[in-house]
């Protein structure tokens, strides 16, 4: 298309903190600057129409008996009383495309929606939710033997995935943020599946923003996110009972996020400042404190703060798995850990030899760099073009 496709964005997360809010916050902002008509359907305080150049937002008010989830999420089961308004305001934009972002209940209207008025649909995949049933659901039975949680978590996980498979046939593309759930989506829902990264505000998040004086010697590592089972964050306690057992102790944590989990990570690191959760220049300025960036998660995606902290000038380390496996290069841009064991000694190592660090900040801001939001949502409009020509024997 020459001109920008008109998009409808059921938006599952818009105004939370997360790494799926973030990317779709920016989506919309991308389309206002550049003057692209995109009608965003979210979760408000009042049910209302506005307008905001471009862009048009229909706010929907949940019910107060809404179930809540995870964190600020909810889910409302009477929200299908207003299927009518979103009907009639998508019918009155004319969407060429419809972009669908989870399985909450904004993204079933779209679904819904899409099927029924015959428009063709894409669905972006932002939160390994089979991984995270089964870490839930695991959480409440930690007396079982590990052979049986891993054989039940394992069974939780298929199942949920086949579920969400289920939904997501529904979009005629996919669209996943490392390679191998492109893979994995796209063999099981039989449609076209390509990758799209997130993005990242390089000059927002960069080494400029480095607050500490010269005298500061002692070792900052460092973690932003939801301080949530799923997340693993119990790592980092087990990760520092290690290092004191080996007798390293010239560093401290600084954790940036809040969540259930803050009590147990205040009680166990030797030496930790918590931030809660914050914004702007205050979590620039944090990312670009920190020496070296632990993310102890096996569940994400992508990984958008292991990116945020990239382009701060700060090298990650983090398991080969999900999204981070994609993003860090080891010993290069940063550092992988296969365990535990060897995420407690490849950190002393890089506390006791600093040096082997200066090389990984340059090569983590240059990898960071290639990742703008721009370069990112100028993919995305590729796709929305390419999904809006899709003629009806690949729709159905």
């Amino acid at each position: 298309m020459d001109i920008a496709p008109r998009v409808a964005l059921f938006a599952d997360t818009f105004h939370e903190i997360n790494g799926a809010a973030n990317f779709l916050r920016r989506l919309t902002s991308y389309a206002k600057d550049n003057g692209h008509p995109l009608l965003c359907i979210r979760s408000g305080a009042e049910t209302k129409l506005t307008n905001d150049g471009s862009v048009r937002y229909l706010d929907l008010k949940r019910n107060r008996a809404s179930i809540p989830l995870d964190g600020e999420f909810k889910y409302d089961p009477l929200l299908w009383r207003k299927r009518a308004l979103v009907k009639s305001t998508l019918k009155e934009f004319g969407a060429d495309v419809i972009h669908l972002t989870g399985l909450n209940d904004i993204s079933q209207f779209g679904f819904v929606h899409a099927h029924f008025m015959n428009i063709p649909a894409v669905a972006t995949w932002h939160t390994n939710t089979h991984e995270y049933a089964a870490e839930r659901l695991l959480s409440l039975g930690n007396w079982l033997p590990k052979t049986v949680r891993c054989k039940i978590g394992t069974a939780i996980e298929r199942a949920t995935m086949f579920g969400l498979m289920k939904l997501y046939f529904l979009a005629q593309m996919q669209l996943a943020p490392n390679q191998d759930l492109v893979d994995e989506i796209g063999r099981m829902t039989k449609r076209p599946s390509f990758l799209l990264r997130r993005g990242v505000d390089i000059e927002m998040l960069t080494p400029a923003k480095r607050t500490r004086t010269s005298d500061d010697n002692e070792f900052v590592l460092g973690f932003v996110g939801r301080l949530r089972a799923e997340k693993n964050v119990r790592a980092l306690g087990r990760l520092d009972a290690a290092l004191q057992s080996a007798g390293v102790t010239n560093y401290r944590f600084l954790i940036v996020g809040d969540g259930d989990e803050r009590p147990w990570l205040e009680k166990h690191l030797s030496k930790a400042e918590f931030t809660g959760e914050i914004r702007g220049e205050a979590v620039a300025e944090a990312f670009a404190n920190m020496d070296l960036f632990v993310f102890p998660s096996l569940t994400d995606a992508f990984a958008n703060v292991v990116l945020e902290a990239m382009s701060s000038g700060v090298p990650a380390i983090a398991f080969p798995v999900g999204g981070p496996k994609f993003l860090i290069e080891d010993n290069k841009s940063g550092l992988i850990a296969n365990t535990e064991d060897e995420l407690a000694v490849r950190v002393a190592e890089v506390i006791q030899n600093q040096d082997v660090l200066q090389p990984m900040r340059i090569e983590a801001r240059r990898f960071a760099i290639e990742h703008s939001w721009n370069a990112i949502f100028k993919k995305t409009y590729g796709y929305y073009d390419l999904c809006a020509s899709y003629d009806k024997k690949v729709r159905a």
